[in-house]
């Protein structure tokens, strides 16, 4: 397997083991709700203010259009090269099969991170956004997860036993939802992005701010 398969895989591994474990908390909150005195002790605006949760954020943004221009680029450029190449025979399919796959990192890892970053700010809630613009977001990347199982397994076997129309057909289809999936994360992330920057949470009290200072 190659390394990036490998690291692609792990990441994936951690983001739904994160997924899975803030979905447990949350349904054990619905459950259990907080005391009022911890509910009132509560920050407003819900979510931390930091530069990490912000960074987490702007990660989170940055890589979702960066696999939205990878999505559609596949649909539009790389992926219609195989019928171009399909009439000069199976050896020539092959090669460019061979040098497209041992470029694949700079497309699938990033798609990981991205997972990743998203998945934290359930953990590490940001000041001012919508968890449940999160939520939405986490749940894309779940079906991004599941319908590259059907692309990843179509390219292999392309790879195998040569281009097909049947095969062509199916990557395109299983691709094509996939980039949906990322331009409606990128959109949902740019959604999430206003929120941090244009919501203000109100102002503390004299009280209330010696209290969460000290």
């Amino acid at each position: 397997m190659p390394w990036f398969i490998a690291a692609l895989l792990i990441m994936l591994a951690a983001f739904l083991l994160l997924t899975l474990a803030a979905a447990v908390r949350w349904v054990w909150q619905l459950l259990r709700p907080p005391a009022a005195s911890t509910a009132s002790a509560a920050k407003p605006g819900g979510g931390e203010a930091s530069t990490v949760t912000d960074g987490l954020l702007l990660v989170g943004v940055a890589l979702g259009w960066y696999c939205v221009a990878m999505g559609w680029v596949c649909q539009f450029t790389i992926y219609p090269i195989y019928v171009d190449l399909a009439p000069f025979g199976p050896q020539v399919f092959h090669a460019f099969s061979h040098a497209y796959l041992s470029r694949l990192p700079i497309i699938v890892l990033p798609a990981g991170a991205m997972c990743l970053a998203w998945v934290l700010l359930l953990w590490f809630p940001c000041r001012d956004m919508s968890r449940r613009t999160v939520w939405a977001i986490v749940g894309l990347c779940v079906a991004f997860i599941a319908i590259t199982s059907v692309a990843g397994s179509t390219q292999g076997e392309m790879g195998v036993h040569g281009f097909s129309e049947s095969l062509y057909l199916r990557l395109m289809w299983s691709n094509a939802i996939r980039a949906v999936i990322f331009t409606a994360i990128g959109l949902l992330s740019l959604a999430a992005l206003r929120s941090r920057w244009t919501t203000h949470s109100p102002k503390l009290t004299g009280p209330e701010r010696e209290r969460v200072t000290h």
